[in-house]
């Protein structure tokens, strides 16, 4: 009860405490920092304060945040170790060159992130990180370090974007997916990085139309075609292997991506997104071990502000990273300072501090290592009553219909353990909403203005932030979409301290879905009124 009460002060003096001048000008200056440093998506609206996301810089301890799978405000704890922070560095910089500040705290931030994950320990192979500011970035960055690599043109092979990310596709074919990029440089969207490289991008469907999941055995089978054509047109082939997806998915399966990389060997590289960052240290550093890439996140599980990127390269990646030249249009992207040391591609970088990456990763390690300080058996204590009280409501409230999902499967990365790990048990959880009128399921249309609706927050009711809509499937004619309720990292720290503190997060989520069906409900009465006024 008292760590509850502590954490609930925390807040308040957090968004409510009384600032000196001073202090307030330098928390204006951190805002401004935490916002900057990345594309138009950090662009926050003068009148509400918050992106294109809904979310904005400042902590929002009222809302009930279950909404992680897209984005979360920084919680109370990370601000205010940030502003700490920031106030050290602030005056190192007055005191030294500023580059050469931002040098040493990013690669701190780099040591910090590979420490929390277990890596690089004395016996253990190397593993590069380059820092990017978000995960879109990285789908760039290694579509850039592989096209080129010899006499063969690149394809990859992602997700839809529906299960992935709106950029990630034209990012993956080696182009800019947005219009500005993180130097502030404006830049023509969907133009190739470096004309000639002929990076092309394809995608492979894991639902079928109706939102079903498509047979393992199907979809593997459309991979190794894919790949087989390739192979035959002298290209060479990146695997995209999401673990997890926007709806929790792990896709394609293990069994076919270890099957496929056997078959193809050296025409076949595998780049796992994780960028929802809802593994354990130890799965990363399985996928690791494999030779694969790893792509990670700060700002979806760990909730910490977006944007801020990281591409894990294991030792066998990292040698033949190491001398690749990057295009020229990438030093827009990023400096010196994210990539690793003895790297052809820190050349053509310019030395500039991108303090709001620093920042936004310093508030994502603030949460990574307050949960990975959790003993593993109490954080799946919490998982599994989370998920228990969502499925049992979802199976015994007919407003909520879920969508097809699957156990995650990683047994084929270290046998058939017994070791049970926190990152079996999903974190995300992906509904319909259904009118208990006429029995229909809501439109993608009204899903969107439900989400809406909940984000709004009133004079006696919390905003409601749940995962965006995620359109994945057609009803007949009729595009359907699909909300999520997802638990965070901050969400699980808190719900450990006690069963008190657990009952209080799944009474939470319960309100939560009350207040969805209520909204299900609005659109729905809405929908039907718009329909007689246009026939009258």
């Amino acid at each position: 009860m008292q760590q509850i009460a502590d954490d609930r002060a925390l807040d308040e003096n957090v968004t409510a405490g009384a600032l000196s001048q001073q202090q307030s000008e330098a928390r204006e200056a951190l805002l401004k920092h935490l916002v900057s440093g990345g594309d138009e998506r950090l662009d926050c609206d003068p009148m509400s304060g918050l992106n294109m996301y809904g979310y904005g810089p400042v902590p929002r301890p009222g809302d009930l945040a279950f909404g992680s799978s897209t984005a979360s405000t920084i919680s109370a704890g990370a601000f205010a170790a940030v502003e700490s922070y920031y106030a050290g560095l602030v005056r190192d910089m007055e005191a030294g060159p500023a580059t050469a500040v931002y040098d040493r705290e990013i690669a701190r931030v780099r040591d910090d992130l590979l420490r929390l994950l277990g890596l690089n320990q004395t016996s253990q192979p190397r593993v590069d990180a380059i820092l990017a500011t978000s995960g879109t970035d990285i789908h760039l960055f290694s579509a850039a370090l592989l096209a080129g690599e010899d006499e063969r043109s690149l394809m990859t092979i992602t997700l839809m974007g529906n299960e992935t990310g709106s950029g990630v596709m034209t990012a993956s074919a080696g182009r800019h997916f947005m219009s500005r990029v993180s130097s502030e440089q404006t830049v023509a969207k969907g133009e190739e990085l470096r004309p000639g490289d002929a990076t092309r991008n394809t995608t492979i469907a894991v639902r079928n139309k109706d939102g079903s999941l498509r047979a393992d055995s199907e979809v593997e089978e459309e991979l190794r075609g894919l790949i087989e054509l390739a192979r035959a047109a002298g290209l060479r082939c990146l695997l995209v292997v999401t673990d997890v997806s926007k709806t929790s998915l792990l896709a394609p399966s293990l069994g076919t991506v270890m099957r496929l990389k056997e078959r193809f060997g050296t025409v076949l590289d595998i780049m796992i997104d994780a960028c929802q960052f809802r593994l354990s240290a130890a799965t990363i550093r399985a996928y690791l071990a494999h030779g694969f890439m790893v792509a990670v996140t700060g700002s979806k599980f760990l909730a910490g502000p977006i944007f801020s990127g990281a591409l894990l390269c294991p030792l066998q990646m990292s040698e033949r990273f190491k001398r690749r030249a990057l295009p020229a249009a990438l030093a827009d992207y990023c400096g010196k300072a994210e990539w690793p040391e003895g790297w052809a591609a820190r050349d053509i970088l310019s030395e500039r501090a991108n303090l709001g990456l620093l920042l936004r990763w310093k508030a994502a390690l603030f949460e990574l290592e307050r949960f990975v300080g959790i003993p593993e058996d109490r954080v799946i204590a919490v998982l599994s009553a989370f998920a228990e009280a969502v499925s049992h409501r979802f199976a015994s409230d007919p407003v909520f219909e879920p969508l097809q999902s699957r156990p995650l499967d990683r047994r084929e990365l270290s046998g058939a353990s017994s070791v049970s790990r926190w990152d079996e048990i999903p974190s995300i959880f992906s509904f319909y909403l259904r009118n208990l009128g006429d029995g229909a399921m809501l439109t993608a249309t009204e899903m969107a203005a439900a989400y809406k609706d909940l984000a709004v927050e009133g004079a006696e009711a919390a905003s409601v932030r749940l995962g965006q809509p995620v359109r994945c499937a057609d009803f007949g004619d009729v595009p359907a979409s699909a909300l999520r309720i997802c638990l965070s990292a901050p969400l699980v720290v808190r719900a450990c301290k006690s069963e008190e503190a657990l009952a209080v997060l799944i009474a939470q989520a319960m309100t939560v879905l009350d207040r969805t069906a209520e909204a299900a409900g609005r659109q729905r009465g809405a929908s039907n009124a718009e329909e007689i006024r246009r026939s009258a």
